[in-house]
């Protein structure tokens, strides 16, 4: 077994960090940089990570792959570069950047890396989850768990440091929010609740500040800012809500439409567009809060994660929800990364029956949730498709419920169950979402109404297992293959590692 490191596997940056004399560490990358532009762009066969492939966004733009950890688990997505033939899957393009991350952290540790703790947003479901194990799976990498982002950065801040309360992180990315309230007592971490979106970060924060900068170019020209200039004004943006975190105002300089054009935009002008993005985070915090069963004033600490929480609007509200100015001792950038070498380091060392690199004061442990809840499609007493929950949301994992079912028609000979998701029992399958189903056959001559018990469990990482038990013998039927829409059969998984095994680095 090589070196086990974390992964922080991010939408708009990612981070590689190890335990380093005995502490954990962010490993810097190629340029020297402790983040990792999550960008790919591709120029034929060779392909690049990092700074350079997002300098080529709006010169290349058909080459250039982003915001790729959005679509994991989206069946439909496909990216074809401009330059070659090749079709990528969220999987392959995340495992490019595995790919790149490890072959870099190598090359400053002076050793082969096998294991990864990756991190995954809290609000994932099993699909993400499961879409982000098969890409480091096609980078030829064993993941020894992935980990609730938020957790990960809860452990930056609590290991070894002797705080015992209540805690709150508020994680708000490129690409993906978090909340999540924990209790902390020494090393022992046990999450109480945790919200989130996944599709609600800096980016959109950025697609708000464009709006205000597009309204104030078309007064000055009559006509909004052409399309073709639309990525080269975004990085514009981006740079100017960096300055904004600064500065009460700032100019964007745009040339287009044959004119030199001046935009100066004010914070409160980017804060009033931004504020129905503020307000989606504030009513999850409020929801964590509530569903923890704790009150503001009960928290004691509040870490603020993720590069997006610079802007004084996420910290101004903060501020006003807890009553308290955030705890600031995390590097928002790193502590998820820190957090996961963290956990490879616990991981790999019970696993070697060794002890951990990181002398932490005593053991660590920790607790974490499924987001949202999970369960199978049954008949209701209406004889309609309804959702019977199995595992509620906010079920503490590795988790483990069971369901008795009958048969409904004499001598059935396959079982047929529909795994889906939904936080409210008894709702119509029209309401629900499918995470996949699995087939299972019956042993013969069973009467209709003869019982199977249905068993799921989440384990570690919040992904889902099944098995079914026939009551009427009592025998196990064994654990059932849960076929996930779109995920890779063999013959798939073998193309997918030569694509990504076969790309030249630059």
């Amino acid at each position: 077994m090589g070196r086990a490191v974390g992964i922080d596997l991010g939408t708009t940056y990612s981070a590689v960090a190890a335990i380093e004399a005995g502490a954990p560490e962010v490993i810097r990358n190629d340029d020297g940089d402790y983040t990792t532009p999550s960008v790919l762009y591709f120029d034929g066969e060779e392909v690049s990570l990092g700074v350079c492939a997002e300098n080529m966004r709006a010169k290349a733009e058909g080459d250039v792959a982003s915001l790729i950890k959005r679509q994991m688990g989206n069946t439909d997505f496909v990216f074809v570069p401009d330059s070659n033939d090749n079709e990528y899957r969220a999987e392959d393009l995340s495992a490019l950047i595995l790919t790149k991350l490890v072959a870099s952290a190598e090359n400053v540790l002076g050793e082969e890396i096998t294991d990864v703790v990756i991190t995954v947003p809290a609000y994932f479901e099993d699909e993400h989850r499961n879409a982000t194990r098969t890409a480091a799976e096609i980078a030829g990498l064993t993941v020894l768990q992935l980990i609730n982002e938020p957790t990960a950065a809860a452990l930056s801040f609590g290991v070894g440091s002797g705080f015992s309360g209540t805690l709150l992180v508020y994680d708000l990315g490129g690409g993906t929010f978090d909340v999540t309230v924990l209790r902390c007592q020494n090393n022992d971490f046990t999450v109480l609740a945790s919200l989130g979106d996944r599709n609600l970060g800096g980016f959109d924060f950025n697609n708000a500040l464009f709006g205000v900068v597009n309204e104030k170019f078309k007064e000055q020209t009559g006509q909004p800012i052409p399309t073709d200039q639309y990525l080269q004004v975004m990085d514009a943006v981006e740079d100017t809500k960096r300055r904004l975190s600064q500065a009460e105002k700032a100019t964007v300089f745009i040339s287009a439409l044959g004119q030199n054009v001046k935009v100066q935009v004010t914070r409160q002008e980017f804060e009033s567009a931004a504020s129905f993005l503020l307000k989606t985070t504030e009513f999850l915090v409020d929801e964590s809060v509530e569903t923890a069963g704790v009150s503001y004033s009960a928290i004691d600490k509040v870490l603020l994660v993720g590069g997006s929480t610079r802007m004084p609007m996420v910290q101004n509200l903060v501020e006003r929800l807890t009553g308290q100015t955030p705890d600031k001792s995390v590097h928002p950038d790193q502590a998820v990364a820190l957090g996961a070498a963290i956990v490879a380091d616990k991981v790999s060392a019970d696993r070697a029956g060794a002890a951990p690199d990181m002398p932490a004061g005593g053991s660590i442990d920790f607790s974490d949730v499924i987001s949202q809840g999970v369960g199978v499609l049954a008949l209701n007493a209406a004889s309609q498709l309804a959702y019977t929950q199995l595992i509620p949301p906010q079920t503490s994992i590795p988790a483990q419920a069971e369901h008795d079912f009958g048969l409904p028609v004499e001598n059935q000979q396959e079982i047929r169950l529909q795994i889906v998701s939904h936080d409210v029992d008894g709702v119509l399958e029209a309401q629900v979402k499918s995470l996949g189903e699995s087939m299972l056959k019956v042993p013969p001559g069973r009467a209709a109404g003869s019982g199977v018990r249905v068993i799921f469990s989440a384990d570690i990482d919040g992904i889902i297992h099944v098995q079914v038990i026939d009551l009427t013998e009592g025998i196990n039927l064994g654990e059932m293959e849960v076929k996930r829409p779109g995920e890779m059969d063999p013959k798939r998984m073998a193309q997918a590692r030569e694509l990504v095994a076969s790309a030249q680095f630059t």
